[in-house]
Order: C-alpha cells, then sequence, then structure tokens
C-alpha cells in the first residue's frame, strides 16, 4: 500500500487571457513509504510544483493527492498545520534558514512551533547535531556566518528534528560544492532509510548513484519512472566431508610448530583473549543489566512516590487524532483506587501551587535545574533511610528541614566551594488563581498562593546518579499542613476562612488547581517492587506517572539499545579475531608447504595437513579461554566498581561462571564449545580452500 498517491493531479494557472497554463498535467504516481526516490528534469518542468502539492503547500487544480489513503485537499486549516509540522518536513532549495539566528535554533525552531517546551527542544536538537557528528563550535554561530554546505546540513537536520515521515528536498546539492554535494546525498541516503525522501535535482549523476527511484519530467508531465533494484547473490559453500583417521601423529609436529612459532602462537593468544574477555563481559552486561538497573533505580528517595490521573479520550470521527483529556479522579475514585492499592496512600496534589521547579536561590544568587519532590514522611517507613550517606533525616516533619541527593550537594558544593550541608536555600513559588465567590455581584476573585521559605540542608541521600538531577526532598505531611493553614484572603471574604487546600479539594476535577491528578505515596520502603504493578492493579482509564519508574525505563532503553550496539561491535570484533586466526594459520601453512608435500608423499591426505594447523589453533584456543576466565574474574570486580562509581549501578556485569539456565558450569562450557569451533573453523576454511599447486613444486618450494 502507497504512503502517497497522486491520481491525474494537475495544477495550471490562468493567464491574461483565462488561458490555463499548466505547471503540471495529468500526473499518477505512487509513493513508498521509505526510499530516495529522485526527480529529474529541466527547470520550468513541474518539479518543484510537485513538491508543493505533496507538502500541502500549493493546492493541485485536478485530480487527488492522497496520504494514507486520505485525501489531502480534505484536510482541514489544523489538520494541514499538524501535516505540514509532523508529518511532512521540507529541504529548501535556498535554505530558508533565520539567518541571524544560531545554527542550534534553526534546528530546533521546528520543535518549538510543534509544542515542546525549550529545553525537550534543545535537547532533541543537541542530540541530533551530535548524531551527524556536526562541530560543537557551529551550535551557537549564526546561520549567516556559515558556509554553504553548513547551512545545507543545518538545513536537512532541521527537517530531520520532528521525525517526519515524507521530506521533500528540493535541488538540496544546486549550490554545493562536490564534496558538500556528496556529503548532503550520504546524509539523505541514510534519512531514506527511516522515511520517505523526495528529492528535486538536476543532478542526473548523483541521483542514479544515490536513488532508489528516479522520476522524470519534462513540460509537467512524468516521461519516465525507472525503478532501481540492487540484488545480491548469496552463495553458499560446503564445508569438505570429514576423513576419519588417527591423529596421534600429529602431536609431535603440532608440539614443534607451537614452539616454533612461539611468537605468531603468543600474538593470536592475545587477540582471543581481547575478543573472549570482551565477548564474556558483554554477554555478563546483558545478564546482569536488568536486575542491576531494577535493584539500582529502586535506591532513589522518592522512588515510592506516583501521580496518577484519569484519562478521557475524545474521538472525532472526522479526524484521525484522538484527543485524551486529563483529570483528577473524584473523590470516590480516589476511594477506590486506595482500596485496590493497598500498599499506597492516596493523597491531593498541590503540584499546582507548588511545582517541581520553584525558584531556589542561595544568598540571592538563583540556583537552575533544582527540583524541588516530595516524600510523604520523614518520620515513616515510607522512605530507605539506608540511602542516607551524609547528616541526618529529619526526626520530624516540617518544611523548614530538607534532604537533597548526591548530585545536588555536589552541584552546591561546587557553586559555593564548600560543605553545603547545613546550608540555607530559599524556595519561592508564587501562583494567582481566579476563583468563584458566588456572588451574583462578583462572581470572581483573584486569591495569590506565596511560598517564600528559608530550608535548611540537613541530610544527603546517594541515588543512582545516571539519568538523575539535582533533588531537593521535602514533607508532603507537612506542605499538607502549612496548605490546611494558608489562607485564601480574598475568597474567605465571600466563603468564610478558606485555606489553599480547601480551594484544592473543592476545585473542580479538571480545572488547573487540582493538578489534574493525585499523590500516590508507598506505605513501606520494604514493598517498592510495587511501584511496577500499579497499573496490572488500576483500571485502564487511569494513567500513573512515577520519576522514579520513567527513570528507569528510560535507562532499561538506553541500556538495551547500548547493549545491541556492543553486541554488533563485538560481533565485528569476532569477525576481526577469526579474520586474524585465518591469515596467521595460512600463512603458517605456507610457510611450511614444504614439509606438508613431504607428508602427502607419505600418505596423509590434505585434510590431515589442515587437521595439523587446526589442532595448533586448538592449544592457541585452550590456552586462551584458560587465560580469558582468569582475566574476566579478575577484572569483573574493578570494572564493577569503576562503573558503580560513575552510575551508581551496582553489579551490572554479572558473568555466570558457575550456573546459567539452572545448570552448573554450562557457561564456561559454551565459551569452551565456542573458542574451539572459531578456531577450526577460521584455520580449515582458508587452507582447506587454498589453491592446490602440484605436488611436485609444492616439493620444490622455500628452495
Amino acid at each position: 500500500m502507497s504512503l502517497i498517491e497522486l491520481r491525474n493531479v494537475s495544477r495550471f494557472y490562468i493567464s491574461g487571457k483565462e488561458q490555463k497554463k499548466y505547471a503540471l498535467k495529468a500526473v499518477s504516481l505512487s509513493f513508498p513509504n521509505k526510499g530516495l526516490i529522485s526527480i529529474l528534469g529541466k527547470s520550468g518542468c513541474g518539479k518543484s510544483t510537485l513538491l508543493n502539492l505533496i507538502g500541502g503547500i500549493d493546492k493541485a487544480s485536478e485530480g487527488i493527492i492522497y496520504f494514507d489513503n486520505e485525501d489531502i485537499s480534505k484536510f482541514k486549516e489544523k489538520d494541514l498545520m499538524v501535516f505540514r509540522s509532523q508529518i511532512v518536513s521540507y529541504i529548501f532549495q535556498h535554505y530558508h534558514l533565520l539567518e541571524d539566528q544560531t545554527a542550534l535554533y534553526n534546528v530546533m525552531l521546528p520543535a518549538l512551533i510543534n509544542g515542546d517546551d525549550y529545553k525537550t527542544a534543545n535537547k532533541k536538537a543537541k542530540d541530533l547535531l551530535n548524531s551527524f557528528s556536526i562541530n560543537k563550535e557551529l551550535f551557537n554561530k549564526k546561520c549567516a556566518d556559515l558556509s554553504g554546505g553548513e547551512k545545507e546540513r543545518i538545513a536537512i537536520l532541521r527537517s530531520l528534528i520532528n521525525k517526519p515521515k515524507v521530506i521533500l528536498a528540493d535541488e538540496p546539492t544546486g549550490a554545493l560544492d562536490k564534496n558538500n554535494a556528496i556529503l548532503t546525498m550520504e546524509t539523505l541516503k541514510k534519512m531514506s532509510k527511516e522515511c520517505l525522501v523526495i528529492m528535486v535535482t538536476h543532478n542526473a549523476s548523483l541521483a542514479e548513484q544515490y536513488s532508489d527511484r528516479i522520476i522524470k519530467m519534462s513540460d509537467g508531465r512524468v516521461t519516465a519512472d525507472i525503478r532501481i533494484n540492487n540484488i545480491y547473490a548469496k552463495t553458499n559453500r560446503e564445508l569438505p566431508k570429514k576423513h576419519k583417521t588417527n591423529y596421534r601423529w600429529m602431536n609431535k609436529i603440532v608440539s614443534s610448530n607451537f614452539v616454533k612459532r612461539f611468537k605468531r602462537n603468543i600474538f593470536s593468544i592475545l587477540s582471543l583473549v581481547v575478543g573472549l574477555v570482551s565477548s564474556m563481559l558483554i554477554f555478563g552486561f546483558s545478564n546482569g543489566k536488568d536486575d542491576s538497573i531494577v535493584k539500582s533505580m529502586e535506591r532513589q528517595f522518592d522512588y515510592g512516590t506516583a501521580s496518577i490521573c484519569k484519562e478521557n479520550k475524545i474521538i472525532s470521527p472526522d479526524s484521525p487524532i484522538t484527543l485524551i483529556q486529563t483529570m483528577r479522579p473524584s473523590y470516590n475514585e480516589m476511594q477506590e483506587i486506595g482500596q485496590a492499592c493497598n500498599d499506597f496512600r492516596i493523597c491531593y496534589s498541590y503540584d499546582s501551587l507548588i511545582t517541581s521547579f520553584p525558584t531556589v536561590s542561595f544568598n540571592d544568587k538563583q540556583i537552575d535545574n533544582f527540583s524541588y519532590s516530595p516524600i510523604y514522611s520523614f518520620s515513616d517507613a515510607s522512605i530507605n533511610r539506608d540511602l542516607l550517606i551524609k547528616g541526618k533525616i529529619p526526626s520530624f516533619d516540617t518544611l523548614n528541614q530538607v534532604v537533597v541527593n548526591q548530585v545536588a550537594y555536589r552541584t552546591l558544593n561546587n557553586l559555593f566551594k564548600y560543605d553545603s550541608l547545613n546550608s540555607v536555600l530559599r524556595i519561592k513559588e508564587q501562583q494567582s488563581y481566579s476563583l468563584a465567590t458566588g456572588d451574583g455581584e462578583k462572581p470572581y476573585v483573584t486569591d495569590y498562593f506565596v511560598f517564600d521559605r528559608l530550608v535548611q540542608i540537613v541530610g544527603v541521600v546517594k541515588e543512582v546518579e545516571f539519568l538523575n538531577s539535582p533533588k531537593i526532598f521535602y514533607s508532603y505531611l507537612a506542605m499538607d499542613d502549612y496548605m490546611n493553614e494558608a489562607v485564601l484572603n480574598n475568597l474567605s471574604v465571600y466563603l468564610g476562612d478558606t485555606t489553599w487546600k480547601d480551594a484544592v479539594i473543592d476545585s473542580m476535577d479538571n480545572d488547573p488547581l487540582s493538578s489534574y491528578s493525585c499523590r500516590l505515596f508507598l506505605k513501606d520502603a520494604q514493598k517498592i517492587s510495587s511501584m511496577k504493578s500499579i497499573k496490572n492493579i488500576i483500571s485502564e482509564q487511569y494513567s500513573v506517572t512515577s520519576n522514579g519508574v520513567t527513570v528507569e525505563e528510560t535507562l532499561l532503553t538506553l541500556v538495551n539499545a547500548a547493549s545491541v550496539g556492543m553486541e554488533v561491535f563485538l560481533g565485528i570484533a569476532l569477525v576481526g579475531v577469526v579474520m586474524i586466526l585465518g591469515i596467521i594459520s595460512f600463512a603458517s601453512y605456507n610457510e611450511d608447504i614444504k614439509d606438508s608435500a613431504i607428508l602427502l608423499c607419505y600418505g596423509a591426505t590434505r585434510d590431515d595437513i589442515a587437521m595439523i594447523y587446526v589442532f595448533e589453533s586448538i592449544m592457541v584456543g585452550i590456552i586462551s579461554v584458560v587465560v580469558s576466565f582468569l582475566v574476566s574474574v579478575l577484572i569483573t570486580k574493578p570494572i564493577n566498581l569503576l562503573i558503580e562509581r560513575f552510575t551508581s549501578l551496582i553489579n551490572v556485569i554479572n558473568i555466570p561462571f558457575l550456573e546459567f539456565h539452572n545448570r552448573t558450569l554450562l557457561f564456561p562450557l559454551l565459551i569452551i564449545g565456542a573458542t574451539l569451533f572459531i578456531c577450526v573453523i577460521a584455520t580449515y576454511l582458508p587452507i582447506g580452500f587454498s589453491k592446490r599447486i602440484s605436488l611436485k613444486e609444492e616439493l620444490k618450494a622455500n628452495d
């Protein structure tokens, strides 16, 4: 099924005498969801017009353009905005960058327009720029100061940031020199593996080199549609049949050859040891990462804190987009959730008043990116006191004392150049809300919530640092008491004494003051595993958000991706090791070709000769396995300690030497078997398939 389809599409303009002048006439094409498709033709043949119609920038005069079986001409304006910002992306011929803005900002711009906050868009853009190895010096340079090639790459990356399904590139290499043109085409080719790239170009040579399909146009019509298929034939080779013989006669030869080529064999052993140790470490990483991450991430001070909201899906029959309305569960629903989740307390949320990132300052100097995170209580079993590494946990619930994580502690120490324990921070937050009075003459009043408090850092807790940010932990119970005492001065005139807690409780569940959610707090830190089972307990209409679980899932995803990358790298490295062993064995075979000929004269077969070198490689393999086991045992603990020091992940590498899949010594046996197999294959194949020469010539070899 095609992603984009044009059926008899034409675009004409009315000339001065009301005559139709066709820029595009009766074009019918279909495009898949991936690939690089080039459109060739002279200037004025309709190439750019075609891109504009597909991108929704222009409208067809005749015919229909379908995107995913939907007629784009029937898209409403809001649908077209989504289509242009998220589905289709342009790479314009003349870049169309904001010349006075930085390259980084130009790349961020589509994400910002699409609704991302600045921090998110900034991260997306930097990640994208880094992934294409853009020099960091260019990030903050104005586009006016960039070269043509640099501008083109920034324009391309800008088109990628929202991960579009279709990229429309209009003469992306037109103004570039040869090297930059090739670099641009390589980038487009890379992009085409994930999405559809439709490129207009005059450069037939580059199009033929990189395109999966070429469409030629002339005078607004398609004159040729050439599909390019690359077929890679696979050849299967069969190994020679095994020759049954007694190989004991080879022992002496093998031993003497091993000693004779001792230095060469040492190099082979080192190569194999590197490959085997890397294999065991990477396997140990894959084997231990999930359990390590789960155990390590549970060592977050606020891991037992979550938010829960109700989601109402609003489905419009006229739109493919499903809207989701987020709101706080009602009082009765909160009671039902509390009964279902026995291990949790369910409480009202004050996030609308005290945000996660209030203004934090020290001696009137503002400190950025510090989060203000609630834990239920400092004085009950809901927190893991084993995480405390410095100072103390407050003995009672108060807003005047806080605990910080090690990231915050270290950041503060670096900022102020002294130990920040027992230092005083200022936490400030200010919000305003219009609230109903019930008075006909003045139905609404505005009240201001002001939170301005000096807090003392009394303790430091050690959390997993990877993906973690500076955090200040406060008591929810103390905040609840504060909200119960803080009075709304203006609203109280009409309703009597009314506190901010009253206002939050009485607010509508879809009102901003409700925070659109409520809080869940784990009662007992020993039951930390309950955090992952909440979603299975409550109804599907509720959404649970836990910062700790989110960080854990993100880290798992990143580590899994890293694990795949390491496994791919390992595969490549092992291929290199196999090639080294094969080359060394083949060199040894050629070096001893005369000796081999003599053995052949005495009745040995070609397979027997090959087995001499196979046995020599097996000796190398056995020594390598023994050394590799010793090295792996010795370095696993130091590497784990090093990883823990920088990431706080505990025992990430877990090599199952003793037991694997409930079978004793299975893993070492698998390693030994795989190593011997590699040694046999790496040696036998190049020798077994080497070019044969006559025995007479072999006997004269090396004379």
